[in-house]
């Protein structure tokens, strides 16, 4: 048996490099073109280019590996079809869960570096491509939204900085509010403000008002209050703010588990969403094996279709899942399904289908 797995993992390992490939190198190139004329008019360095397009391949990596695990997946079975060669298999006495076994062990290990990748590479990665893209690429364009929402910074040291509304042209953030933790995450200062106004080198702070706090989580004494403008240290700059924005993929498991853990102290409706986010950090690697799955049962189907039937299947496959995925994430985050459930939702859906038809095949 050692031979036809081999056979088969070559057969599958050939096409999957090849399709990724083939995704990543179609990014580039569409997305220079999309850029050229802002890198020829504001003549950016062949080495910042090349920085941005490195730190965007694991992000690409990460949403392409599904969809070439499947195109895979389907050529190889649809070849040994095609082939007669899984005929010749189940009349040696080879049945079909064995036949696909090395390819179930291929998009397990695939899940698993995808997982690795979206961990270890994929943060810093995308905080490098980003910031080129804002300073570069999209330097004019941001200077329109010259107000922003909803800003949020998880700092060092346990701060959490949340702005309700941040006027990017005069530097001044409106509804602020400020935590401070200690090393066991428990909550020693709050600070709120109804304005914070950038004075060139300091942060002015107006309607302020700050409190303290026990271990137990209670205030200490009157909290103190200032009616007047005062200087509060804040070691952050407004471009470290816009630069710092925290987001679910600027961040690996851990350090969005710790950010949710702290936001819901203060805002439990977008900890929520978070959570969504959360847990998707842990699906999302395992989208390869979900679709691998569901694809098996089309593509061992005996049919004379060639390669361009294939890429249909394999295209209307990918559209209904990440469909049925997007709808799971937007329920979970509007609240109508628990966070676990519509993170989840999806993959265990198409695979427990995927699992039922291959079962129906072999019987």
């Amino acid at each position: 048996m050692k031979i036809i797995d081999k056979y088969i993992t070559k057969g599958f390992i050939w096409p999957f490099l090849y399709c990724l490939f083939i995704f990543l190198f179609l990014y580039v190139i569409i997305d220079l073109f999309g850029h050229l004329d802002v890198i020829i008019k504001q003549d950016v360095p062949f080495g910042t280019i090349k920085t941005y397009y490195l730190s965007s391949l694991p992000f690409i990596f990460v949403q392409t590996a599904p969809f070439a695990v499947l195109l895979a997946t389907i050529f190889l079975l649809g070849n040994l079809n095609r082939h007669n060669e899984i005929i010749a298999l189940r009349a040696s006495g080879v049945n079909s869960l064995r036949i696909i076994a090395p390819i179930l062990i291929l998009g397990t290990a695939i899940s698993l570096v995808v997982y690795l990748v979206n961990e270890k590479i994929v943060p810093e990665a995308l905080v490098t491509s980003n910031t080129i893209k804002d300073l570069q690429f999209e330097k004019g364009q941001k200077q329109r939204n010259t107000t922003l929402t909803n800003i949020t910074v998880f700092g060092k040291e346990g701060k959490l900085f949340y702005a309700r509304t941040y006027d990017v042209a005069t530097k001044t953030l409106h509804d602020v509010v400020i935590l401070e933790h200690d090393k066991d995450q428990l909550l020693k200062r709050k600070i709120t403000a109804e304005k914070m106004e950038w004075t060139g080198d300091k942060w002015r702070f107006y309607n302020c008002d700050v409190y303290r706090f026990d271990k137990n989580g209670n205030v200490i004494g009157k909290p103190a209050v200032f009616r007047t403008p005062k200087i509060l240290q804040f070691n952050e700059t407004p471009e470290g703010l816009l630069r710092n924005q925290t987001q679910p993929e600027f961040m690996n498991y851990v350090q969005l588990r710790d950010y949710v853990r702290l936001l819901s102290l203060e805002s439990k409706s977008t900890a929520r969403k978070l959570l969504v986010d959360l847990h998707y950090k842990l699906s999302l690697p395992l989208t390869s094996i979900t679709i691998m799955l569901i694809g098996i049962p089309f593509a061992l189907k005996r049919t004379r279709s060639g390669a361009m039937a294939s890429m249909g299947i394999s295209l209307v496959i990918a559209v209904v899942f990440y469909g049925a995925n997007a709808i799971f994430i937007a329920l979970g985050k509007g609240g109508f399904l628990p966070p676990a459930v519509s993170a989840w939702g999806a993959n265990i859906l198409f695979a427990g289908l995927g699992i039922f038809l291959i079962k129906k095949i072999r019987a």
